[in-house]
């Protein structure tokens, strides 16, 4: 049942005593509040079971589940049969208006252990924990399971008739097709009221810097599915702090309850006081289908109060061997200015005795000590001392309450350690059953306590029989368990039931001093006054023997034992003599036994403790006269509880340590009664917590730990457990004291380094003019103990995701000693970082860390700096054979490609070749290739980052350098990116140009042409090489020639495509400007090999034998 799909909550009653068949059991409370389901298993018959539950329709019962009815499930003999004629046990359930029962499922004939386990295994597995058959008709799952069970051996017809028997004599009263509550999914359901944060052990308190948890309550009232449950809880900070909202998961097992709770670690760091509005929800990402979506969510908001107090040292509990310690005390807010704080030191935890020393407002920072004056108690020496710290005058969101701590003084101590001697030290640790008292140091063991319950109901008017029904639960209980047996105790005569518990063990008494009736079992002892065998004159109503017999046994009963008693059936009081009366009011402080309080046949009930001098009344309980019920008709009953000092406790220090060494161990617990004794053990917690016995019964004064290793257990616990079974006084610790090499203790002092070295404008523009980031951060060390050599310091810079984008790491070498400090020149490069940055540096980090007693005060966490990235894009510029080509220019076979990409970023310079990235298309070839850009033979990388406006890299690039590029279209791609991998465009530069190898030439064009001013000269040339030499010749149409322009003159050209840089001006061969009208003109090569041919373009029919015309035209 409590496992899916159903989740239930069971609770379970047990039979344990083998001298009473029928065990009467109330269920009241359990059926009132709602059941879904009563199962049975053990002897049964149609009205009677070993655990008798009760008629439903008994009012004594207590008996009403209106509208909350459950299914009864009874495994026994012929607890179903309904064919009898007596009373039925079932229909009644089934048959009681507005109470009682649904249905039941039983066996009508005689069962059998070994076959009704198994069965009923398969049953509610199918009805409870099977998603197939969960919330099927109740008949339906019977027939499932039957149809299952008959084929194992057991079950066989040829193996026994009892195994079909039993599968086939089973009744439904009930409808056949009831089902039991089975929702079709889950639903998670979370509730602000359910949600709680809780300091995370071993730590007694939440703080602003340390982890917590958060503890959230689901609860699921429908269907429990194997699914797993996902919880987002998202944290967000006061407003105006500047911090995140930040998201946290977590994936759960599925609760298999309809209540559970989730623990969810989370971590303190940084800036978190004020308001943290914590929001949780469950099955965030919908991955569960729910009967309801809408009731995921609950929120939760909590106020870390801004500027706590830590005490540092003196530790808690510290052995100090000076009588002018200095007392350390750290601001939580380690940025807090200089500020108030009251200091006090007492022999008393009252701080109230005439010791008294205080130092109020004294002025500090974030870290600030206090040196008293000489601490001198009643003793010179092993004075323990309080000492405590607040803020002076604390603001509306800070904790302005004390800081507490202890320490001892022992001038004489040749080491540190942790010692308690004094009550209120012995208060700090866990105390079970024991107790220690103040001011007297002295130890008790605390109260146990025993409820007692008492339940009777009057005798009934003149000459009325039996009413004291042992069935309806009358009777003296103590043992909710257990209910006791009174099938002996007289029940049916005018008697008085009686219990006697001891007054230290609370336990059964037997009372000295002569024969009395007992009856009951084992541990359950009663005492009686009346016959067992019916005989009508031997009880208290008409039998002066059994009245003394009574006065006998009130008078013999040990002082101090509790007495509880009830009346059976119809007492007459008026008939008890003086004497009796007298020892109820005497002995047991009665107030009802005196003449006349009682009348004839009310019922009674009493619970007293014993004392010859005057018996102590703790409850009495007579009939309500103001009803109309008659009293004599009554019932009474109440439920007290009795005390008695416990027999041992037990104290178990808090944590000692952490150490670097473990030395030895000095108690002293003295023993005041030779029955008291006490066992003293050592324990070890390694790093996670976890404890091991060290030593298991110290029983010396002195015990070394010198074999303790403190690399495994940096923590010691001590246990002692203090009996006294007789006289129940415990042995009195007086003291325990560890001695060990304890660790350092080391601070950032911020207060210590100039505020501008820390400024946020500071930072930002070191980071725009260098790029590095450099302060110094001063960390001391408190404490007693030497740091170890190398000590070690990161810096992280943290962007505003959370996540840390350059760290750096600085090694000290030296010894930290103990009272110095040190400087740690921190620096940081912090190019190409942009955006809002926080520098957080940790002194002693996780990463090589050494032990140390606290690391919160480690971490300095500077004000955020932005840095606004101002660098644009770098530009590419591509040029090949120096000209910057059109799509589909002509190109020499072997170009000569050069790129240079420019960013004007000054602290990141382009350093490599990577920073380009080219891509070839060669004729033919589906994609583009890429070219290797390092190590590639026709590439040549260069870079100039001397200038102060940036960098220019170039890199050239020679396709043809092997071998002659082969003729065709080819297309070039070029991108270029800066060190921040910003593109020098949004686009790929791109061109296509052509390689032709042979050598040849076109017609040279004027242009323009006519020539109103001047004119260029325009013609391709492909191949490898220009011509030697040519010359424009211009002449006129008589063939005159006025003009000769050689190649010299032209400027540079080039393989491809070219336009003269000279232009002619229309003069003759000495300058005088020819008139207007049309010229001819025609190109020379000085090429004897024939190297060059004419290459044919569409403007070649305006020319004759190789003769062109240009017109003059001003």
């Amino acid at each position: 049942m409590p496992r899916p799909q159903l989740g239930g909550t069971v609770k379970t009653f047990r039979k344990n005593t083998t001298s009473q068949f029928v065990v009467p059991l109330n269920i009241a409370t359990e059926l009132n509040n709602g059941l879904s389901v009563i199962t049975y298993f053990g002897h049964g018959a149609p009205n009677y079971f070993n655990l008798d539950i009760g008629n439903i329709n008994d009012p004594a019962t207590g008996y009403n589940n209106v509208g909350r009815y459950p299914v009864l499930m009874y495994n026994g003999c012929v607890a179903g049969d309904f064919g009898f004629n007596t009373d039925i046990f079932g229909i009644n359930w089934l048959l009681a208006p507005q109470k009682g029962a649904l249905g039941m499922l039983a066996q009508a004939c005689e069962s059998y252990a070994y076959l009704l386990d198994p069965a009923q295994d398969k049953m509610y597995e199918l009805l409870f924990n099977n998603p197939t058959w969960f919330g099927q008709p109740i008949a339906l799952a019977y027939n499932e399971m039957a149809r299952q069970m008959q084929s194992r051996s057991a079950f066989l017809p040829a193996n026994s008739w009892a195994g079909p028997e039993q599968l086939l004599s089973t009744t439904w009263m009930g409808d056949p097709a009831l089902r039991l509550y089975a929702p079709a999914k889950p639903d998670f359901i979370a509730s602000n009221a359910t949600l709680s944060l809780a300091p995370l052990a071993p730590a007694t308190t939440i703080t602003p810097t340390t982890p917590f948890v958060l503890r959230i309550g689901v609860s699921n009232p429908a269907r429990i599915t194997t699914d797993s449950v996902q919880v987002r809880v998202t944290r967000t900070y006061r407003p105006g702090g500047g911090r995140a909202t930040e998201l946290l998961t977590h994936t759960y097992r599925q609760a298999w309850a309809r209540d559970t709770t989730y623990t969810f670690t989370i971590l303190n760091s940084g800036d978190v006081y004020g308001d943290n509005t914590f929001k949780v929800e469950l099955d965030y990402a919908n991955k569960v289908a729910e009967l309801d979506e809408t009731n995921n969510t609950a929120t939760i908001t909590y106020s870390f109060l801004k500027g706590g107090l830590t005490l540092l040292t003196p530790t808690e509990f510290a052995i100090v061997r000076t009588n002018r310690p200095r007392l350390t005390v750290q601001n939580n807010d380690a940025a807090a200015a200089v500020r108030g704080y009251d200091f006090q030191a007492d022999t008393v935890a009252t701080f109230n005795s005439g010791a008294l020393r205080q130092s109020l407002n004294l002025a500090g920072p974030a870290i600030v000590s206090w040196q008293p004056p000489a601490l001198v108690g009643a003793r010179p020496d092993s004075v323990v001392w309080y000492w405590r710290v607040r803020f002076s005058q604390p603001t509306k969101d800070e904790d302005g309450s004390w800081q507490q701590s202890s320490f001892r003084i022992i001038a004489a101590a040749t080491a540190g350690g942790w010692s308690q001697s004094h009550h209120a030290q012995f208060q700090r640790d866990q105390l079970s059953t024991v107790a220690v008292a103040a001011p007297s140091g002295r130890w008790r063991f605390v109260d146990q306590r025993q409820a007692v319950a008492l339940l009777t109901i009057g005798g009934g008017g003149v000459g009325a029989g039996s009413t004291f029904n042992i069935a309806n639960g009358y009777g003296i209980r103590t043992d909710a368990a257990a209910p006791p047996y009174l099938g002996d105790c007289g029940t049916a005569s005018p008697n008085l039931l009686v219990a006697v518990l001891d007054a230290h063990s609370l336990q059964r008494v037997s009372v000295p001093g002569g024969t009395y009736g007992t009856c009951g079992v084992g541990t359950q002892l009663f005492y009686h006054f009346g016959s067992t065998t019916g005989d009508t004159l031997d009880n208290l109503n008409n039998s002066i023997a059994r009245q003394q017999q009574l006065i006998a046994f009130l008078t013999n009963v040990p002082d101090g034992s509790y007495v509880a008693l009830v009346s059976m059936n119809r007492l007459r009081y008026a008939a008890f003599p003086a004497a009796l009366r007298a020892a109820f009011t005497t002995l047991l402080g009665s107030q009802l036994a005196a003449s006349g309080q009682l009348r004839n046949g009310e019922p009674w009930a009493l619970l007293a403790k014993k004392a010859a001098a005057g018996g102590t009344l703790v409850r009495e309980q007579g009939p309500d006269r103001s009803l109309s019920q008659l009293s004599y008709n009554q019932l009474v009953s109440f439920v007290d509880t009795v005390r008695a000092p416990s027999q041992a406790g037990r104290v178990l220090s808090t944590r000692i340590g952490p150490a670097q060494e473990w030395q030895a161990l000095f108690n002293v617990i003295k023993r005041e009664t030779a029955t008291s004794a006490y066992t003293l053990r050592v324990l070890g917690l390694d790093a996670n917590n976890v404890a091991t016995v060290l030593q298991p019964d110290v029983k010396t004064k002195f015990a070394s730990l010198a074999a303790v290793s403190a690399a495994t257990y940096p923590y010691l616990e001590l246990e002692v457990t203090l009996r006294d079974s007789a006289n129940r006084v415990p042995p009195q610790l007086r003291q325990w004291l560890v001695n060990y090499k304890g660790l350092p203790e080391g601070t950032v002092r911020r207060d210590l380094v100039a505020s501008s070295a820390y400024d946020p404008a500071t930072l930002a523009a070191q980071a725009a003019s260098s790029g590095t980031i450099s302060f110094p951060v001063v960390f001391q060390n408190i404490g007693g103990v030497d740091f170890a050599a190398p000590l070690t310091t990161r810096i992280d810079l943290i962007n505003a995701s959370g996540v840390a984008v350059a760290s750096n790491t600085f090694v000290a070498a030296r010894i930290l000693k103990a009272d110095s400090s040190m400087t740690v020149p921190v620096s940081l490069n912090v190019i190409g970082k942009f955006g809002t940055l926080t520098p957080v540096v940790t002194v002693n980090p996780l990463t090589n860390r050494q032990p140390e007693l606290y690391f919160f005060n480690n971490t300095l966490t500077l004000t955020s700096f932005t840095v606004v990235d101002k660098s644009v894009p770098p530009t590419l510029d591509v040029a090949i054979d120096g000209r910057h080509l059109l799509n589909g220019d002509l190109v020499s076979p072997t170009p000569a490609i050069s790129i240079q990409l420019k960013d004007e970023d000054r602290l990141r310079h382009i350093k490599t070749a990577s920073a380009f990235t080219v891509l070839l298309q060669r004729p033919g070839a589906p994609t583009a290739s890429l070219i290797s850009t390092i190590g590639n033979p026709e590439v040549q990388f260069s870079v100039d980052s001397t200038s102060q406006v940036g960098t220019v890299a170039h890199l050239d690039f020679q396709p043809g350098k092997s071998g002659a590029l082969p003729n065709g279209i080819y297309s070039l791609q070029v991108q270029g990116r800066d060190p921040s991998n910003n593109a020098a465009g949004t686009q790929t530069y791109q061109v296509k140009f052509e390689v032709v190898n042979e050598s040849k030439i076109t017609n040279v064009f004027p242009y323009p042409n006519p020539v109103t001013s001047k004119a260029r000269f325009v013609f391709t040339v492909t191949g490898q090489e220009l011509p030697r030499d040519m010359k424009i010749q211009i002449m006129t149409l008589t063939g005159k020639v006025v003009r000769e322009i050689f190649m010299s003159e032209l400027g540079p050209l080039h393989i491809g495509n070219n336009i003269t840089d000279y232009a002619w001006d229309g003069t003759d061969q000495y300058g005088d400007r020819l008139a207007n009208g049309t010229y001819l003109y025609r190109v020379s090569l000085n090429d004897p090999t024939s190297q060059f041919s004419h290459r044919d373009t569409a403007g070649d029919q305006a020319f004759k034998k190789d003769w062109g015309k240009l017109v003059l035209l001003r």
